[in-house]
């Protein structure tokens, strides 16, 4: 008779052979990865270098048919956002801020700003947020921003120097308060 000991050793020696024998080992044939600077195009030779690229410039308008609606954190203006994905994160940080959920709302807002930075509701929304956070010197450069985008909506702008001129409260600055409430009462 066999020992005991000697098939339990066998056994451990054909499962380690058998385990080692799958492994996938690929890669260990992999060839690395170009070394080089950032944006620097590198040619390869199985792939050919493409003469031209199709562009899409960014400053082109959408046309009023492709707009879709959606509301703000206020609840009060529509969007213009031609994403779905846009309109259904801006949904989500709405729903999240009213349970309080204020990070959450943060993300989403940054992430609709990913999509679609030139959107200036998505970046009032988001310095609303802020506003709420309590890190009002972020909320009154992200109103700004908004500002800067909004071109001639003179309703989100007199929103955002509203917004400011509380920021500058809760700040202690109240020159850069009353000039605020100034700007956004010659809006109207």
């Amino acid at each position: 008779m066999v020992d005991s000991k000697i098939i339990k050793s066998v056994i451990f020696v054909v499962l380690v052979f058998a385990i080692t024998a799958c492994a996938d080992l690929s890669m260990y044939n992999q060839v690395p990865a170009p070394i080089g600077r950032t944006g620097e195009a590198v040619e390869y030779p199985s792939q050919p270098f493409p003469e031209s690229a199709k562009t899409f410039p960014i400053d082109d308008q959408p046309r009023e048919d492709e707009i879709g609606q959606s509301h703000d954190l206020s609840g009060e203006m529509p969007l213009d956002a031609q994403n779905p994905a846009v309109i259904a994160l801006l949904d989500s940080a709405y729903q999240q801020s009213e349970s309080g959920h204020l990070d959450i709302a943060a993300s989403k807002l940054e992430r609709a700003v990913r999509i679609s930075p030139r959107d200036p509701q998505i970046w009032h929304a988001l310095a609303k947020i802020r506003f709420q956070q309590n890190k009002y010197a972020l909320a009154i450069s992200l109103a700004k921003k908004s500002n800067l985008l909004s071109n001639n909506n003179k309703k989100l702008q007199r929103d955002n120097w509203l917004l400011m001129a509380t920021c500058y409260d809760n700040l202690g600055s109240d020159d850069a308060a009353r000039q605020a409430r100034t700007t956004a009462d010659r809006l109207f």
